[in-house]
């Protein structure tokens, strides 16, 4: 095989291998990241419906708490209530001090009468106070101050009775009619602004009305609580009604941490968690190519949406009915909740008591209620090491309950980022609370390690399996280069004798050899005849061992005479080549080897030895005899030529492997010569091993015997 030839054929086995590895790798990397694939939709999916089950535990806590504030009796939130069996009395359950009753988080409960008049049945009226002690009048006095400062502070009661009248006054059917037009101008403006993002639509209710006239308090605080329940907020500017009329409501909720919209969470695995009608909402493009979750639709879109509920819906334990309840001449809506500009939530009630109405209610610290209500559920359940829970209020994100692994700081709602887990709002009156899960690094499952395993075996195997093809190629393509060497060099190595011995024959036939020459023609005769007889020796022997049939048969021979018949047979051969040969056998004793193996090893020793010296200094090839060890004979041909490298030492009895300066040199041989020796040896029990001398190269063949 020419080297184009070989270099054509190397290519296509590297593209019929480097195809052969794709087709394997690609369905193998498809099926190992379906299986992954499939893993992390199944873990997710455990996610999901733990932050489920903590939603529903959460909301089923938040629902026990409206209700038991929706079936709070009236007279609870004076100091004192009625007792038939007391004349002044007892003391309501809400003036306990401290306060242990109520939600967690709770500061106190107040009253807000018709005519703005602040009331806590922690402080007492009158003579209700004769048994309190001074300190614990004090205490409850300071407690009361504190929750009517931040109901202040936020607008929702007025700062005392005094102050300066108007010198102009209207009527007050004339107040009520402007105080009830001004009204509902800045309530649908503030809506507006709330459902379309709109500010400033009170702008043009300045030019209604040029004299500003203050309105009766209790419609103010009336006025401030109903935008409170419904969280629709003005800018100051709004505040001034079409008719003049300064209306007093309370602050804007805090920011927190930023916007619903502004969260960058990707809904693809909860798009493909939710059923059909319990999608999340449609996910809005955001920077960096992730996905902004979409706010839920408006209250007013949902009223409008919604479609009306069957009888059998109304009647069920899980829906808190929200209409007015009657209690005789008394109508008590039911709780709303609220948050105040200063991070409470407010949680009141309107009750209409002998034609006006009067506000109940508590306030609650955001901190302490959240940590309660959610922070602590959260932490024992498995979803605190992977999972983020953000805390939202009418599309304002509150705060956010970090995973374990995690930051516990965020300054900003675009510092929450992950894969959407769950989202889900409260039952009303909390119905402006929304739970946001969003996990950023899901456990791994039982089998993900046995996939990884089986997938990095797999791998493994491939690229080892196509390695080792490629090297099996290779070497088949060496082989097939070297069988055609071999053929070649045999056809030469048999011409040639041959070739000598018909010449001989011809030229003895002819009679153009004298008496004194015919002698000389029969020994050349006879030397290439044996020549031949060597080289087909040598085929036969390695035909057998490629169809796995060598057999030898070895047995006690005398070391002594088999030398004898090595150097009778090799005699003749060294002598024609011009070399001289030395052997040296004072071992003596017994070998145990075949005879005709042993003498085709040693022929196939010195004919390897005046192959490669035939160019040395000294031309001299010595057979020695040794006992290395008890129990083995050591054979050991030397010549006295270049030797052998280190590195080809291993290679020289490679079957058709001939050295390269072989080639270069232009060195005679079939190249299973050594290899022949080398197979013989083990055959017969033994072992053959190469050394350099200096100068030369001494191949030593070692047999058992003694």
């Amino acid at each position: 095989m020419r080297r184009e030839d070989t270099d054509r054929a190397r290519t296509r086995l590297r593209v019929w291998l480097g195809g052969f590895f794709v087709a394997l790798a690609l369905p193998s990397a498809a099926l190992v990241d379906r299986a992954y694939d499939q893993l992390k939709w199944e873990s997710f999916r455990v996610q999901q419906v733990a932050a489920q089950d903590l939603a529903a535990r959460v909301d089923q806590r938040l629902s026990e708490i409206a209700r038991l504030e929706d079936a709070r009796p009236i007279a609870d939130y004076a100091f004192l209530v009625s007792d038939p069996a007391s004349a002044q009395g007892r003391r309501s359950p809400l003036a306990d001090l401290p306060v242990t009753a109520g939600p967690p988080g709770l500061v106190g409960w107040f009253q807000v009468a018709q005519d703005g008049h602040f009331t806590t049945p922690l402080v007492p009226e009158g003579t209700a106070a004769a048994g309190l002690t001074p300190a614990e009048l004090a205490e409850r006095q300071a407690l009361a101050a504190r929750i009517e400062g931040v109901l202040i502070g936020n607008r929702l009661v007025e700062r005392g009775r005094g102050g300066d009248e108007p010198t102009a006054r209207p009527t007050a059917e004339a107040a009520e009619s402007v105080l009830a037009q001004a009204a509902n101008q800045v309530t649908d403006k503030a809506e507006g602004a709330f459902d379309r993002g709109a500010t400033g639509a009170a702008a043009k209710a300045k030019a209604v009305a040029p004299a500003k006239v203050q309105a009766p308090r209790e419609r103010l605080s009336q006025q401030a609580f109903e935008r409170l329940g419904t969280q629709r907020q003005a800018s100051p500017a709004d505040a001034e009604s079409d008719s003049g009329y300064t209306l007093e409501v309370p602050n804007a909720p805090v920011k927190g941490l930023g916007r619903v919209d502004e969260l960058t969470l990707d809904s693809a695995l909860a798009m493909r968690a939710a059923p059909v009608q319990a999608l999340p909402p449609a996910p809005m493009s955001a920077p960096g190519g992730k996905v902004a979750i979409a706010p839920p639709p408006s209250r007013r879109a949902l009223t409008e949406t919604a479609p009306a509920p069957s009888a059998a819906a109304v009647e069920s334990k899980d829906e808190r009915a929200r209409a007015p309840l009657g209690l005789f001449a008394n109508a008590v809506q039911p709780c709303e909740l609220g948050l105040l500009g200063s991070g409470h939530f407010v949680l009141f009630r309107a009750v209409r008591q002998g034609g006006g109405q009067i506000i109940q209610g508590l306030l609650i610290e955001q901190g302490p209620f959240l940590a309660a209500v959610l922070a602590e559920p959260f932490r024992a359940t498995p979803l605190a090491r992977t999972t983020d829970l953000i805390v939202a209020f009418r599309d304002a994100v509150l705060t956010a309950f970090r995973a374990a692994q995690g930051r516990e700081y965020v300054s900003s709602a675009r510092e929450l980022t992950g894969a959407l887990l769950y989202r889900t709002r409260m039952r009303e009156p909390f119905g402006g609370l929304e739970l946001i899960f969003s996990v950023g690094r899901l456990p791994v499952p039982a089998g993900a390690l046995v996939i990884g395993w089986v997938g990095g075996l797999l791998a493994l195997v491939l690229v080892v399996g196509t390695w080792l093809m490629y090297r099996l190629g290779l070497k088949q393509i060496a082989l097939v280069r070297q069988q055609q060497a071999f053929v070649s060099a045999v056809s030469h190595e048999l011409k040639t004798p041959l070739t000598s011995i018909r010449l001989y024959a011809e030229m003895l036939r002819a009679g153009f050899a004298g008496e004194d020459r015919r002698q000389l023609y029969y020994r050349y005769i006879q030397e290439e005849s044996e020549r031949l007889s060597r080289l087909i020796a040598n085929v036969l022997a390695l035909s057998r061992i490629g169809r796995d049939t060598l057999t030898v048969s070895p047995q006690e021979l005398d070391l002594g005479e088999l030398m004898a018949l090595v150097q009778e047979r090799v005699a003749s051969q060294v002598e024609r080549a011009g070399f001289g040969l030395v052997v040296v056998c004072a071992a003596g004793g017994t070998v145990r080897a075949d005879p005709d193996a042993f003498v085709q090893v040693l022929i196939n020793l010195v004919d390897n030895a005046l192959k490669f010296a035939a160019a040395g200094a000294e031309k001299t090839v010595e057979i020695r005899c040794e006992q290395p060890r008890e129990g083995w004979v050591r054979i050991a041909v030397r010549d006295f030529g270049p030797g052998v490298p280190r590195e080809l030492r291993q290679r020289v009895f490679e079957l058709f492997y001939r050295g390269a300066d072989a080639g270069a040199r232009a060195i005679p041989g079939t190249g299973i010569g050594l290899a022949l020796v080398e197979r013989l040896t083990l055959a017969m029990g033994g072992r053959v091993e190469v050394v350099n001398r200096e100068p030369g190269a001494e191949f030593r063949v070692e047999l058992p015997g003694e």
